[in-house]
C-alpha cells in the first residue's frame, strides 16, 4: 500500500514539475515574440540597430534606456512627441559590433536617425543610457533640440560586485524571482524595490507607478538577451571620461540625491 502510495506521490510530483517548466518555456517563448513583434530592425551605416518608434507626432524623443534593458524599456508617446527607443548595442537584436563604447553608441544613434529620415531629438538618458546620451549631444548639437539626463551614470564607478548575482544569474531563475513578487502584491514589490519608507508609500498611491515599475522590472528579462550589452556598459562604466563642457544644447538633470552614482 505505502508502496503505492509514494509511487503515486512521485508521479503526481513530476507532473507538477513537468507542467511548471512547460508553462516557463511557454512564457518566455511568447515572450521574446512579443519584444519582436513591437520593434524593427533598420540597416544603418553602422549595422542593423533594433528599434521602437511610438506616437505620431514630428516632434521625436530619442529614449536611451538604462543597465539592463532594450527596446521595451521605454516611455509612452503623447499628443506633443512620439517616442523611438533604440535597443543599444549588446541588447536584445542589435549587436555589440554596432557600438561598445559610449562615444560609438552615440554614433550608432545618428546611424538609426540618418536611416529613418529624423532630423532632429530630444534626447532622454536614463542611468546606463546616460553616458551615450550625454556623447550625442557633445557631438551632434545641430540634431538635438535638447538633453534631459534622469538618474544618468555620469562617473565612474564599478558596479560588478553589487550586481554580481544579476549578472550572473540564469533566465529561469529572475523569472522565478520576479512571478514570486509580483504574486506578493504591491506592497512585498515597493518594499524590495524602494529602501525609504516614504517612497514606499508614494508608489502605492499611484496604481500608474506601480504599473510602470512592474513594465520596467520584466524590461530586463530574459537576461539572456541582454547579459552581452550588460556586461558591455559595466567594462566600460569603470573609467568613463565624458565630454560635459562640449554641451551646449539646453540641458535639464534630474537625479535623486540617494542614487548616489
Amino acid at each position: 500500500m505505502f508502496k503505492k502510495i509514494l509511487i503515486r506521490t512521485s508521479l503526481g510530483l513530476l507532473l507538477v514539475v513537468s507542467l511548471f517548466f512547460g508553462y516557463y518555456f511557454y512564457f518566455k517563448s511568447s515572450f521574446v515574440k512579443d519584444l519582436d513583434y513591437r520593434s524593427s530592425v533598420i540597416e544603418t551605416a553602422l549595422g542593423p540597430i533594433e528599434y521602437s518608434l511610438t506616437g505620431e507626432s514630428d516632434l521625436v524623443l530619442l529614449f536611451i534606456h538604462g543597465t539592463p534593458g532594450g527596446h521595451d524599456q521605454t516611455t509612452e508617446p503623447s499628443s506633443d512627441y512620439s517616442v523611438l527607443t533604440p535597443s543599444r548595442p549588446g541588447y536584445l537584436r542589435t549587436p555589440l559590433s554596432v557600438g561598445k563604447s559610449p562615444h560609438e553608441q552615440a554614433k550608432a544613434y545618428k546611424a538609426l536617425l540618418d536611416s529613418l529620415g529624423i532630423k532632429e531629438v530630444f534626447i532622454l538618458g536614463v542611468s546606463g543610457g546616460g553616458p551615450s546620451a550625454i556623447e550625442f549631444a557633445a557631438a551632434y548639437p545641430e540634431t538635438t533640440l535638447g538633453l534631459i539626463a534622469l538618474e544618468a551614470v555620469s562617473l565612474s564607478a564599478d558596479f560588478w560586485e553589487e550586481d554580481e548575482a544579476l549578472l550572473s544569474g540564469s533566465d529561469f531563475s529572475f523569472w522565478f524571482n520576479l512571478l514570486v513578487l509580483d504574486l506578493l502584491g504591491d506592497e512585498a514589490l515597493s518594499s524590495f524595490m524602494l529602501p525609504n519608507p516614504v517612497n514606499q508609500q508614494k508608489l502605492l498611491k499611484d496604481r500608474k507607478k506601480i504599473d510602470n515599475l512592474k513594465k520596467t522590472m520584466w524590461s530586463i528579462w530574459p537576461l539572456s538577451l541582454r547579459r552581452e550589452g550588460f556586461i558591455n556598459d559595466y567594462l566600460h562604466f569603470s573609467n568613463l571620461s565624458l565630454p560635459l563642457t562640449n554641451i551646449k544644447v539646453p540641458t535639464l538633470v534630474i537625479h535623486g540625491t540617494e542614487d548616489v552614482n
